[in-house]
């Protein structure tokens, strides 16, 4: 096992130690910090006590600045499935809420509930995008993308002799002997994905920015609210005085743009639709086919812009 995932190990369970006030909160906790001190240089043992120590203390001023009340309660290590569920009463998909310790407060937001991840971190990192189905866009925005695209298909395959299915469609456009047809067919499907792209920019267009907020946020980005919420800490330094860092990742440039509701939709290249706010690119929502033009499904895709 590499150096730095043994100080790491060290270094979480020990922010858990000091926040309980120096003493020990977990039987399986304790068993593994004493297993990982025999595996690693005293220095590294040093820097990784002694980064626990500030990164307690900056969690302590963090979690007070936002309200939570000490004294705190209880400690959890929660390095095993499905014990983040069991404390908090909730489902909590532990491969997304990466808290290494859980932490329940005398009292404040979130049930009094807040989890830390003590492992170095690089930075916020982007949001992550959905790709919703062209059926679910119609569904939610009423209107019928996927209808038309199935229309105008249809007429593309009479007006060309194409066969039936996609796949045989494929091999057919992708013959050497069909290259004239080919380059039909792909000028077709530009223009179609260009006029899918407009047929949405259309219908967001008559939408107030509250709702072009919440269908964004709904169902094109993984910016659901955390449960329960944690922070990202960092303890810095080679030697005294050490620091450490507090980032909440929920935290976001583009969410805060996007909650300013000064949102502007703007139409980028052929078949995609920009989304601004507040003078900052967000997003892209775009167009695309699987493969062939003509030949494959349509989908859609959300993307940084």
């Amino acid at each position: 096992m590499a150096a730095n995932t043994l100080v790491s190990d060290i270094n979480e369970i020990l922010v858990g130690y000091f926040l309980n006030n120096s003493k020990w909160y977990d039987v399986e906790a304790k068993t593994k910090y004493n297993q990982r001190v025999k595996q690693v240089s005293p220095a590294d043992l040093n820097r990784a006590t002694e980064h626990a120590k500030v990164m307690a203390d900056e969690f302590l001023n963090w979690a007070e600045g936002k309200g939570y009340k000490t004294p705190i309660k209880e400690v959890h290590w929660t390095a095993r499935p499905g014990i983040m569920t069991r404390l908090v009463g909730v489902e909590v998909d532990q491969k997304v809420n990466t808290a290494d310790t859980l932490i329940k407060f005398r009292s404040g937001p979130s049930d009094g509930w807040l989890g830390l991840s003590a492992k170095s971190t690089k930075g916020r990192g982007d949001i992550g995008f959905k790709n919703p189905g062209i059926g679910t866009i119609d569904r939610l925005l009423r209107i019928d993308i996927a209808g038309e695209y199935k229309s105008q298909l249809k007429q593309a395959v009479a007006t060309f002799n194409l066969p039936a299915s996609d796949a045989a469609r494929k091999t057919y456009l992708r013959s050497p002997k069909n290259k004239k047809i080919k380059e039909a067919t792909e000028e077709l499907g530009t223009i179609m994905l260009s006029a899918m792209r407009d047929e949405l920019y259309n219908k967001l267009s008559t939408m107030t920015n509250k709702e072009i907020f919440e269908h964004i946020t709904e169902n094109w980005m993984n910016a659901n609210v955390m449960y329960p919420p944690y922070v990202k800490i960092t303890g810095q330094g080679e030697k005294p005085p050490y620091t450490a860092t507090v980032i909440d990742p929920t935290e976001n440039e583009k969410l805060s743009a996007l909650g300013t509701l000064d949102i502007s939709l703007e139409k980028v290249g052929n078949e995609s639709i920009g989304i601004m706010a507040a003078g900052k690119k967000v997003m892209k929502m775009r167009f695309k086919f699987e493969s062939e033009k003509l030949a494959s499904s349509v989908k859609m895709s959300g993307e940084s812009w």
